[in-house]
């Protein structure tokens, strides 16, 4: 990292050869504190959802524990120069590379600015001199927070292949005009399920007219497709709202679809081979919709 962009940074926060001083100066009291923050913060990245996709081992979590408590101890050292901004940099850039989301990364910068505004707490008695102290804390955690998420930032600025300008509009196009093409959809959706309702209405006059049983099937089968209808447009009402895409209901339409076939099948006394196939049909599909739907409600856990 440049000199220049180093002191500019700290010219944004204000950060003064005072605040440097007021850091070294409560090196001793933190150092106190070294091992239970390193605890404290583990038990809190513990709770955060996928913390075992990152800290797969304990080698892993041993050395991420080394590093955390030398970053904790450099934050209090007092020389914030070149070396120090490179090494911030440096470990934004790893957070960058094994995918942690920034919102990770935001959330436990905001855990080490409450752990150690308690200590100040309850360490410094004088309410002035407490938050003197605090002033220059908080400038330093948030150029360590600048620092972290301007790496996200330039990873995103690197997989560029135009320019920014151009690629944000194209996009935001894309978007709109998929949203556009999804609404169209949901139209359609709308206008196939009175068709639907229409032929349920019509398979119910068989019955009226005295032919029960093709009636009666007829009418499930119309009822089924009104079922996949719906079902459809509960997905993408969904999908428009932002929930993610179901693949399972693609499954259960062609489910449906089988079903329906098979009572057609029947009404027409067809042939019992045939029959028998888009009954093996069935059963491969209706396994393929649990091991999806099992899928699913795995990953929502």
């Amino acid at each position: 990292m440049e000199k220049e962009k180093i002191e500019k940074i700290k010219s944004h926060y204000g950060f003064t050869s005072q605040d440097a001083k007021n850091l070294r100066g409560l090196l001793p009291l933190m150092q106190m504190h070294r091992e239970k923050f390193i605890h404290e913060m583990y038990h809190y990245i513990k709770d955060l959802d996928d913390a075992d996709k990152y800290l797969k081992n304990q080698e892993i979590v041993e050395r991420h524990q080394k590093a955390l408590g030398e970053w904790y101890m450099d934050t209090f050292a007092g020389d914030y120069g070149f070396a120090y901004f490179s090494e911030l940099e440096r470990v934004g850039m790893a957070h960058v590379k094994v995918g942690l989301e920034a919102h990770y990364v935001n959330a436990s910068m905001h855990f080490c600015k409450r752990y150690l505004h308690d200590v100040l707490r309850s360490e410094v008695q004088d309410q002035q001199e407490r938050a003197y102290l605090m002033g220059s804390l908080d400038k330093i955690l948030d150029m360590n927070l600048d620092i972290f998420t301007s790496s996200y930032i330039d990873e995103e600025k690197r997989t560029i292949f135009l320019s920014h300008k151009l690629e944000s509009f194209l996009i935001r196009t894309a978007k709109r005009f998929t949203y556009g093409l999804n609404l169209i959809l949901l139209i359609g959706l709308v206008g196939l399920g009175g068709m639907v309702l229409w032929l349920v209405g019509y398979d119910l006059m068989h019955v009226f007219h005295g032919n029960i049983e093709k009636g009666l099937l007829s009418t499930l089968g119309s009822l089924l497709m009104l079922w996949v209808i719906i079902e459809l447009m509960n997905t993408e009402i969904e999908h428009l709202q932002g929930k993610k895409f179901a693949i399972r209901v693609f499954i259960s339409v062609a489910l449906v679809a089988m079903i329906r076939k098979i009572l057609i099948a029947t009404l027409a006394h067809g042939d019992v081979s045939k029959q028998l196939s888009l009954m093996i049909g069935l059963a491969i599909l209706g396994g393929v919709y649990w091991l999806i739907t099992k899928a699913d409600a795995e990953s929502d856990r």
